[in-house]
């Protein structure tokens, strides 16, 4: 079962997939075995490794070790994304760890899992990921990235409110969004549905209540948006922070 450590800026989890399908996903990630070595497919090419980053939007499967593999993701939005982009994916769509850096990350892993503030820092320093580079938006962007992180619930006229926050018409206002952050409006904002559910049911509510109050209209389709973008099972988070409680 995977497990989510945190899931704001952007998202640590430990990965136990097996067989997962051939699949891309809108964030960024590394992903480090805690086990022996991993055969992934990325971008149609079979790569052996104990740790590796890939780029977004690139296809890839592969199943984890045993033990499982620490994983990482970083949207576009992610303050770490500029350091993400300018350390790993200069000349390729991935690039392997050495086994240096992959030996230093699991001493890390092994010393701080029990405290995930610190375990996530101490990750992301040892890789060489640092969130002092973040991208400069547009004023308009950084209002409406900060409006849908503070909106209780994402509604179905968010797109419109949107609009109208900024004077855009919704093409043009998809159009610069893609055009700043690399990702298109509407994937980032089932993100943030997703990013809601899990801060809602890490706050006590049940898993009905919290998808519905981030704005989806059923726990299913919650379910098949975290599948679909993440590889991750609703019932894989649900277990995840029922354990935690």
């Amino acid at each position: 079962m995977s497990k989510i450590y945190k899931f704001h800026d952007h998202m640590m989890l430990l990965a136990d997939y097996k067989n997962p399908e051939l699949h891309k996903h809108l964030a960024s990630h590394i992903i480090v075995s805690i086990g022996k070595e991993m055969t992934l497919q990325i971008d149609g090419k079979s790569v052996t490794c104990r740790g590796v980053c890939i780029d977004s939007n690139i296809l890839h499967t592969g199943g984890m070790t045993e033990e499982g593999a620490i994983v990482f993701l970083f949207t576009e939005t992610s303050r770490y994304a500029a350091s993400i982009r300018k350390k790993f994916f200069k000349e390729a769509s991935y690039m392997v760890l050495e086994n240096n850096t992959v030996d230093r990350m699991l001493k890390g892993y092994f010393e701080y899992k029990s405290d995930k503030e610190k375990l996530d820092e101490v990750l992301l320093e040892e890789c060489g990921a640092d969130n002092t580079e973040a991208h400069e938006y547009d004023v308009r962007i950084v209002e409406i990235l900060s409006f849908i992180s503070e909106m209780k619930t994402i509604e179905h006229s968010v797109v419109d409110d949107l609009s109208k926050k900024i004077y855009l018409s919704k093409s043009r206002l998809s159009h610069l969004f893609r055009e700043q952050t690399g990702m298109s409006l509407h994937s980032y904002l089932a993100y943030e549905k997703l990013r809601k559910t899990y801060q809602y049911f890490h706050g006590g509510k049940n898993i009905t209540d919290a998808c519905m109050l981030a704005g989806f209209d059923s726990p299913s389709h919650c379910a098949a948006t975290c599948k679909r973008m993440f590889g991750i099972s609703l019932r894989d988070v649900y277990k995840t922070v029922k354990d935690s409680n």
